[in-house]
């Protein structure tokens, strides 16, 4: 819009100036000009339609200028237009007055044409350059207000399936609690993700993201919210805290994943665990998923779960025991049982099996199979495990400075898993019991399948070089883990164990029967011994015997004993009558 299109009010008791003014400007082409000559029409006329200038008489009846002012002011308050008094009088004491209400420039009476005209003008493009960065500061603040509106949604989005992330879950979680009404809460993790990064990669992984929020999102109802916890975790926030009905909607949802996903060309694997929580009323958001995800089942058993009380306190203790772990054996907390192994030829004692023991000061005798995945899963066991071949080896010497052992007698050593994958495993063994001056007969070490298993590898090297110095191997619990024929062709081991599952119902399983058999044959056939464990009579002795097993240990003979306890046993311990296999197992 030009100058001369702007909207000017000439506001004048005197009709007179009132038509020089607009002849003035007409005659400049000037063509929305307006005069008023009562005052007290002004306001009206501005809230019909606003001028851009007004001109405006200081002395008039009934509302003098400066009253004109206080009026738009009052009304218009910042939107109020610009104004230039007209005066005959130009004392310091108006000026002051008129500046003081915002008034922006003063023309004197009587008029000059030129001087009006480009005081007006003076005062309209400045105007116009007020209305020019008003109306920028306004695009500004709609773009910054948009913008941030932009930012706002990003973060509370993932970026990669656009479903709300943690902080907009929370966001919802929160304005759940204020209603009371009852919320659920499912917690998702997604297994063998990782392995389709491994194998495919990131890009494949995060379609295969989408793909898996999508299904999931179709089998969800219009007041359910679905969203992204985790890397792999989803949380699903329903308006029912219904066990059953969220049990049932885990349910529902597990349907997803009954068959490999379909992707392009490719069909992924993709499993599922859900743990559900719920509260009828108000609640805290971060207590609420948590309660969720201690109910997530650990892989490999349930794949849905709710929470309870029971679930909570038990992971407590794990806590507690994990916690408590570190340092045990420096306090005197643990200590070593050692169970005898003997001929089941002539049942005379061979060896013994080295077993830990932990009384913790407040929650007492711990079991091995709570503690010892524990502390494999802390790091833990490294330390316990180097306490354990330290113990064992005092013990055999003391033992052999007090004339209990003979050559045929040897303690067996359990090695955990992340012990045998250290690469100096073997070689600091060999050296420690060089400087213990121990000959390798009288030592021994057990590992288990899934120990083999981590790293076949690495166990083998390590392996290789305790056989080179005639270490004997026993591969524990054989049967139960991942058994490969391929590991027993290439592991140098000296020992198979068969395992409780297959001696407990030796009497009445034929199933067993024929596994123990074949199990010792299998052993006999790569120039290995075997130990049967887990012997509680002496019928199961006696068949064990016949089929060639060459050891035994178990509760038939004795519990793991503490070392002084042991000692007491083998001094006192009478070799068995033996009993013919046939008796033994059939009872006839």
């Amino acid at each position: 819009m030009s100058l001369t299109e702007k909207h000017l009010l000439v506001i004048d008791d005197n009709t007179v100036n009132i038509e020089l003014l607009l002849d003035l400007l007409d005659e400049y082409g000037f063509e929305n000009v307006h005069g008023i000559n009562d005052s007290r029409e002004v306001l009206g006329h501005c809230q019909l339609q606003m001028p851009d200038l007004l001109l405006l008489d200081i002395r008039m009846p009934y509302l003098d200028g400066y009253a004109v002012i206080e009026q738009l002011s009052a009304h218009f308050e910042e939107q109020m237009p610009p104004i230039i008094v007209l005066t005959a009088q130009i004392d310091d004491a108006t000026r002051q007055r008129a500046l003081a209400l915002g008034v922006r420039d003063f023309i004197t009476k009587p008029f000059k044409q030129d001087e009006v005209l480009q005081r007006i003008r003076n005062t309209l493009n400045i105007e116009h350059r007020y209305q020019i960065r008003d109306k920028q500061v306004d695009t500004l603040e709609m773009t910054v207000a948009k913008r941030t509106q932009e930012l706002d949604s990003q973060s509370r989005t993932d970026s990669i399936t656009q479903l709300p992330n943690r902080r907009g879950l929370n966001q919802a979680l929160q304005a759940a609690a204020l209603q009371a009404s009852g919320t659920g809460v499912l917690f998702i993790a997604l297994d063998k993700l990782d392995d389709v990064v491994r194998l495919h990669g990131y890009q494949v992984a995060d379609q295969l993201l989408r793909h898996i929020s999508q299904q999931l999102r179709q089998q969800l109802s219009a007041d359910c919210l679905l969203g992204l916890w985790g890397g792999s975790e989803h949380l699903i926030i329903t308006p029912t805290a219904d066990s059953a009905k969220l049990t049932q909607l885990a349910e529902q949802l597990l349907s997803c994943f009954e068959q490999d996903q379909a992707l392009d060309e490719l069909l992924l694997p993709l499993s599922a665990r859900i743990g559900i929580s719920g509260e009828t009323g108000h609640f805290e958001t971060e207590r609420l998923v948590h309660m969720a995800a201690l109910a997530l089942p650990p892989q490999g058993s349930l794949r849905i779960q709710c929470y309870t009380p029971a679930i909570e306190e038990k992971q407590r203790h794990q806590l507690h025991i994990q916690q408590a772990i570190r340092g045990a054996t420096e306090r005197g907390e643990m200590s070593l049982a050692f169970q005898p192994k003997l001929s089941l030829a002539d049942h005379k004692i061979i060896g013994a099996e080295a077993l830990l023991r932990w009384h913790h000061p407040e929650l007492g005798l711990i079991s091995p199979g709570e503690f010892i995945p524990l502390a494999e899963a802390s790091g833990d066991i490294l330390a316990i495990g180097d306490w354990v071949l330290t113990e064992a080896m005092r013990y055999i010497n003391l033992w052999r400075a007090q004339g209990l052992l003979n050559d045929d007698f040897h303690i067996a050593v359990n090695v955990a898993a992340r012990q045998l994958t250290r690469k100096d495993f073997a070689q600091q063994l060999l050296a420690r019991l060089e400087e213990q001056q121990i000959p390798q007969r009288f030592f021994a070490l057990e590992v288990t399948e899934s120990g083999l298993m981590s790293d076949m590898d690495h166990a083998r090297q390590q392996l290789a070089q305790l056989a080179q110095m005639n270490i004997a191997v026993a591969i524990d619990d054989f049967g139960t883990g991942q058994s490969s024929l391929a590991y027993i062709k290439t592991l140098p081991f000296s020992t198979l164990k068969i395992d409780r599952a297959f001696v407990m119902d030796l009497e009445t399983s034929a199933i067993d029967r024929q596994l123990a058999q074949t199990i010792t044959q299998l052993a006999h056939s790569v120039g290995c011994d075997v130990v049967a464990e887990g012997i509680e009579n002496s019928a199961q002795a006696a068949y064990l015997s016949s089929i060639g097993c060459e050891a035994a240990q178990g509760y038939f003979y004795a519990r793991p004993l503490p070392a002084e306890a042991f000692v007491t046993w083998c001094s006192e311990w009478q070799p068995l009558l033996s009993t013919s296999p046939r008796e033994a197992v059939n009872g006839s």
